[in-house]
């Protein structure tokens, strides 16, 4: 991993291939290496960048004296394509990242030519588009996370988190150095779940934005994640939708394949 400094701290990155530049924005509990796969098949066509966000992976914690947002993080992502690249780059952001790029392409035009948004927790949204059914199923799993976090119950936590996300008996099939891995996680996932609950992003905003991007959605996802793909694909003026058939939340690790296949395929389409 190599690593610049942003705002005076330590922010790590892994890079290869070369051709028009990638970035790539990683999930919550994760850190750019969740791409390792997806940049194998991707990096003889085109340069990949994979920052570690704010407090996730080998980064330092946030230079902020305020709780953690998604607008610190792409201001993080805003520093690494001005210090790494001369020209506007392709975003691509998951889950948690998602939810970072879609704050970037708000906040800093110019910096990117296209976007991938695939699953994006932006919550939110829900509650606007009238789904408060889903918006308390998603808030309720995020504060109980928060909850066992407090109370110390850290596998708890994990156990319910993941097995929201990926299915009953995900974290009781775990061997204990992955488990390990995400408990050394805990904090910033943790700061993590409150910039997902506090992400203002509105209707109104994915109306504004003007970049071609394509949302994507795990054919056996959940209920608020799909909706929220579907919210992104009604209200993004240049938005076309895909369904990864057969996946779940986290597709960039279960179908490297098929997120790179439409990676390449919407790139191409907007070049």
């Amino acid at each position: 991993m190599a690593e610049i400094l942003i705002e005076g701290r330590r922010v790590c990155y892994f890079e290869c291939g070369s051709g028009p530049a990638i970035v790539l924005l990683h999930a919550g509990g994760s850190s750019g290496k969740q791409w390792a796969k997806t940049a194998r098949i991707l990096e003889s066509r085109f340069r990949l960048i994979g920052p570690d966000l704010w407090g996730f992976g080998g980064s330092e914690a946030a230079p902020a004296d305020a709780e953690l947002t998604h607008d610190h993080q792409a201001a993080l992502v805003a520093g690494v394509i001005e210090h790494l690249c001369t020209e506007p780059v392709h975003l691509v952001g998951h889950s948690y990242g998602g939810a970072t790029a879609v704050r970037l392409m708000l906040r800093e035009k110019g910096l990117a030519r296209s976007a991938v948004l695939i699953e994006p927790v932006l919550p939110l949204l829900l509650q606007l588009a009238g789904e408060a059914g889903l918006f308390n199923e998603y808030v309720d799993m995020a504060r109980g996370f928060l909850r066992d976090v407090a109370a110390g119950k850290l596998d708890e936590a994990w156990r319910s988190f993941l097995d929201y996300r990926n299915g009953p008996g995900t974290w009781a099939a775990m061997g204990e150095v992955p488990r390990e891995r995400f408990r050394a996680q805990t904090r910033s996932t943790a700061a993590g779940f409150h910039s997902n609950l506090s992400n203002p992003t509105s209707l109104e905003d994915l109306e504004r934005l003007s970049l071609p991007t394509l949302a994507m959605c795990g054919g056996k996802t959940t209920l608020p994640d799909r909706k929220v793909t579907e919210i992104l694909r009604d209200h993004i003026p240049r938005c076309r939708y895909e369904i990864i058939p057969g996946a779940e939340h986290m597709s960039p690790l279960t179908h490297p394949e098929l997120i790179a296949d439409a990676i390449e395929r919407h790139i191409t389409r907007e070049d």
